[in-house]
Parts: structure tokens; C-alpha cells; sequence
């Protein structure tokens, strides 16, 4: 499992998460407090990019399993290169253009670096290795959001923008260096399609698509994913409110480190005993953790434990779904497989951070609710994967 390829891979995620986390973190402040916009605007910006990721990372799935992990992973670097530069600008047309490219990039980033993990790790390491992958992002957003806050809070919002963006151009210069290529299965026929063709490989997501089992997995990542868009537009802005940015960053920091944990002890897990029953675990938690935000939303220590809670419970689940991809695709749709799910992770997210922006107008707790129904469908998903497990064993 110690591979060059999944170390390196590792320490890429981890500085790409120094610089994205904190940024998609703050948005929502840096709308609220600097453009004097409302969270519905936040959510309305960012609703196209996170569309636009889900699009590409069917094409990025496809490119995975025609071109190799690597270059995918490449293309999706590009992505926290520019997105820095979000805080360096207030102009409409721009903030528009940036998200929208970084959005891209991202669908790509999850596609090379979820199917980089998958070829380089043995099956029955899958579940360490997802939750180490995991881990290396969490602490990155976690260090990053703590620096931002406090970069933001003795400096500007811009030169935080500014030092993300060298940072991120120095981490792909490293990654096009040292990253090694790996093998990648690729049929005859498809090495013969076009290269368009092969890069919008509709047969093949059809093909997935039909199968129950993914139709199930992609409702295990549509609905909790609601509730974690909702989550990551609301919280900052309620929790800024309370405690002030400074306070904000320290809080989103505490909650990824908490993640942190629960992703290594969900990985073990996972490796130990299978899958499918930390996944019907994680998604009955965060569905009464989602309840109880919606219950105690004006008090800022309980929001605050909650959302660190809820963290680390949305984490550990999301540990479980590369082995889940693992499970149901063939060696030559891995990539397929990720670009598929990916693009449920983004419709999900999309849906909660818009629905979210119009719900918090009628109440703060309406969005909370409405994410704790879309979990209980999850759980009931999870339950389904579980029960269906036991019936196997017997």
C-alpha cells in the first residue's frame, strides 16, 4: 500500500486542501461581509460550478480509464491554481468565470485522484487507504481554514487569495515532476473510438446506470450530500454571526480534525468487517445530528458540536463509497464508476446549497429539516446494502 504513487498522491490532496477548503469554506462570509450580498447569493454563485463538476467528472471518469489516472489528476490541479484568486476580486463577471473553472477542475481532480486510489492499493487495503486519502484532505482544509482565519483576520481577505494561488502552482509543478503514471485497463475496441468518443462514453454510464445496485449507490451519495451543501453554506454564516471569522475558521478546523479521526477508524473498520454496515451507521448518525441542528439553532455551542459532529459522521460515510465503486464495476470502469458517483456527490450538494439559500428566508430550521428527510431516504439505502450483505453470509 506504501507505494511512491499513493504517497505522493496523498501529500497532493492534502495541499490542495490547504487551499480549496478554506475557500469554499469563507465564500459564504466573504459574500455576506465583503460584497454585502445574502447566503442566496453565495448559493446561486456556486450553484453552476458545482453543476459544471459533476458534468466533468464524467468526462474526467473516461478520461481515467482511456488516458491514465495522472493526467486527469493533473487537469483537476489546475483548479485550486486559480481559485485563490476568488478573494482577490469583487467584479461579478470574474467571481463567475472563477468558480466555474474551478468547479471543472474539481470534477476532474475527484475523478484522477478516487481512481488513482483505487489502482494503487490492493482491495483489501481499499478501506485504510480510502480513509488515509480522506484524511490527507481533511487535515489539509483543517490547517488551511485555521490559517485563514487567521491570515483574514490580521491581514485581508486578498492576500490569503494571493499565497493560495502560489502555493497551488508551486504543488503542480512537484505533481507533473514526481507523480508516477500507472497501468490502466483499456479494451481494444476503445483504444479505436475517437478520441471525442471515448472521452464522452455515454454507452458505458448507461451501462452502469441500469444496474440496481448502482442506482442504489448513487441515492447513498445524492442524499446525504444535500444535507452536507446545506451544511457548508449555512454553517460558516451562522457560526461567523455568533463568533466572528476568526472564531469560524477554528471551528471548521476542529470539526475536519474531528473527521479526521473518524476516517482512519472507519477505514480500519471497513477492512475489518466490509463496507456496507459503517455506511448504515454513518447515515443513521448524521441523520439525528441534521435534527438536531434544525432544534437548537440558536445556540452557538450546539451548532457548533453538531456541525463537528456531523462532520465526522458525513466523512466516515463517504469513506465507505470507494470500496462500494470497487464492488460493483469491473477493472476497465473504475474511472466510470467515480465519474458516476461524482456526479450524484455534485447534483446532491447543488441541491442542498440552493434549496438551503431559499429555505434559511423562511427559517433557519427549515433547511436542516429538509436535509434530515433526504437522509432518512440514505439510511434507508444503507439498510438495503446491509440487509442484502447478511443475506449473502447466511
Amino acid at each position: 500500500m506504501w507505494s511512491r504513487g499513493f504517497i505522493l498522491l496523498c501529500a497532493i490532496v492534502f495541499v490542495v486542501g490547504l487551499v480549496t477548503g478554506p475557500v469554499q469554506m469563507l465564500f459564504p462570509v466573504y459574500a455576506e461581509t465583503v460584497l454585502e450580498e445574502s447566503a442566496l447569493f453565495a448559493a446561486l454563485l456556486r450553484a453552476l460550478p458545482i453543476g459544471l463538476g459533476g458534468i466533468s467528472a464524467l468526462i474526467g471518469g473516461t478520461l481515467c480509464d482511456r488516458f491514465g489516472r495522472k493526467l486527469t489528476v493533473l487537469i483537476g490541479m489546475t483548479g485550486a491554481i486559480v481559485v485563490g484568486t476568488l478573494f482577490t476580486t469583487q467584479l461579478p463577471l470574474f467571481l463567475w468565470g472563477i468558480l466555474c473553472y474551478e468547479g471543472i477542475a474539481s470534477g476532474f481532480k475527484t475523478a484522477g485522484g478516487q481512481t488513482y486510489l483505487i489502482s494503487s492499493v490492493s482491495p483489501e487495503r481499499l478501506g485504510l487507504a480510502t480513509g488515509l486519502y480522506f484524511i490527507s484532505s481533511t487535515v489539509g482544509n483543517a490547517i488551511g481554514s485555521a490559517i485563514a482565519g487567521e491570515v483574514i483576520d490580521r491581514t485581508s481577505y486578498s492576500t490569503f487569495g494571493i499565497g493560495a494561488v502560489v502555493l497551488a502552482g508551486v504543488l503542480f509543478v512537484g505533481a507533473c515532476l514526481f507523480l508516477p503514471r500507472l497501468a490502466h485497463a483499456s479494451n481494444t475496441q476503445r483504444k479505436r473510438e475517437g478520441v471525442w468518443k471515448s472521452t464522452l462514453n455515454v454507452a458505458a454510464y448507461l451501462n452502469l446506470i441500469r444496474r440496481r445496485e448502482m442506482q442504489m449507490l448513487v441515492g447513498l451519495r445524492v442524499f446525504p450530500t444535500y444535507y452536507w451543501g446545506s451544511v457548508n453554506l449555512l454553517m460558516p454564516v451562522l457560526i461567523e454571526r455568533f463568533v466572528g471569522v476568526k472564531a469560524t475558521g477554528y471551528y471548521s478546523a476542529i470539526s475536519l480534525l474531528f473527521a479526521f479521526g473518524c476516517q482512519l477508524a472507519v477505514g480500519r473498520i471497513c477492512d475489518a468487517v466490509g463496507h456496507r454496515a459503517p455506511a448504515l451507521v454513518a447515515n443513521a448518525i448524521v441523520t439525528l445530528l441534521a435534527f438536531g441542528m434544525a432544534f437548537f439553532h440558536t445556540s452557538s455551542i450546539a451548532l457548533g458540536v453538531f456541525w463537528i459532529l456531523g462532520a465526522g459522521a458525513a466523512w466516515a460515510l463517504s469513506t465507505t463509497i470507494p470500496r462500494f465503486i470497487n464492488e460493483f464495476t469491473e477493472p476497465d470502469e473504475k474511472g466510470h464508476g467515480v465519474g458516476l458517483t461524482h456526479l450524484a456527490w455534485s447534483t446532491g450538494f447543488l441541491l442542498g446549497y440552493v434549496a438551503s439559500g431559499f429555505l434559511v428566508n423562511i427559517s433557519v430550521h427549515a433547511p436542516f429539516i429538509v436535509a434530515g428527510i433526504s437522509l432518512i431516504f440514505s439510511t434507508g439505502i444503507a439498510y438495503r446494502f446491509w440487509q442484502t450483505n447478511i443475506g449473502r453470509a447466511n
